[in-house]
């Protein structure tokens, strides 16, 4: 399992165009060059590990998602989840 500059800069750019927004907009929002965040998306150049975890934190996505394209803990997570809404769901008709 190894780091790889363009699929971390593929996912940055999967999520910037999600939520809509332009490589303008997100420099400004991170607080870096939009020549710099472009060189990123395209896998031309890394960036530092405190941008990493900005961006992790703006777009809501655990660092092991951009770096390696993992979501272990999201799908698990998922999973606890919806068991909970299981239990909640068959409380709520037995109260009924």
């Amino acid at each position: 399992m190894y780091f790889d500059l363009t699929e971390f800069g593929a996912r940055l750019k999967d999520l910037r165009t999600t939520r809509g927004l332009t490589q303008e907009k997100l420099s400004e929002e991170l607080g870096v060059s939009w020549d710099h965040l472009c060189r990123v998306e395209r896998g031309n150049r890394g960036c530092s590990l405190d941008l990493v975890i900005e961006i992790a934190a703006y777009f809501g996505v655990s660092t092991d998602y951009l770096l390696l394209g993992k979501r272990v803990n999201q799908i698990e997570n998922q999973k606890r989840l919806l068991a909970v809404i299981g239990v909640l769901t068959e409380l709520a008709k037995n109260l009924q």
